[in-house]
């Protein structure tokens, strides 16, 4: 506090010796007084100040310093995350490539896959077709065969009602059968 006193004290005496009349012209002891003052105020803030000036520039200049190496600190942490950040990228781009290059694989393993079902199923299909072609085709054949001989009995009928309107065919019909019976009978 003592120091802050003095230090008023004597600038306020050298602004009021230095003071004067503002005119143009002063003399060379004015001018003395006036560069005496100055010195004085200097000289007085250099001793009483030097302490806190010092110590003021010396903490401006370690912000300085402590800034610059803080963004130096920061650039080479940002370079370095960069670096990392492109490392990862070109893994990132490798693992999509052999993700797309996997699932093209799969894409085709599974299209094979499907096709060859397909064709399985297919034949089977044709298999099961021709089975059922087979059956039907004998189903159609037994029923053709069935229907043929109830139609040729109708028409052996037909031809045998004809053929028995006949009085004669009847009596050769009978001798035959009567013939049959005798040697059935003689046997």
């Amino acid at each position: 506090m003592k120091k802050r006193s003095l230090l008023l004290f004597l600038v306020s005496t050298s602004v009021f010796a230095a003071g004067g009349e503002g005119g143009a012209h002063h003399s060379p002891l004015e001018l003395f007084w006036k560069g005496f003052n100055i010195l004085l105020f200097l000289g007085a803030v250099y001793w009483f100040g030097r302490n806190y000036i010092a110590e003021a520039f010396n903490n401006f200049w370690k912000s300085l310093t402590k800034s610059v190496d803080d963004s130096e600190r920061e650039l080479r942490a940002a370079k370095e995350e960069l670096q990392r950040a492109k490392e990862e990228l070109e893994k990132a781009k490798v693992r999509a490539d052999e993700s797309i290059a996997l699932a093209r694989e799969s894409a085709q393993t599974e299209i094979e896959n499907a096709k060859k079902h397909a064709e399985e199923v297919a034949q089977r299909i044709r298999e099961k077709a021709r089975e059922t072609v087979e059956i039907e085709l004998k189903k159609a054949k037994e029923e053709l065969a069935l229907y043929g001989m109830m139609k040729a009995e109708e028409i052996a009928k037909g031809m045998l009602e004809e053929a028995f309107r006949d009085p004669e065919v009847q009596r050769k019909y009978i001798e035959t059968q009567l013939k049959v019976l005798e040697d059935k009978g003689n046997a």
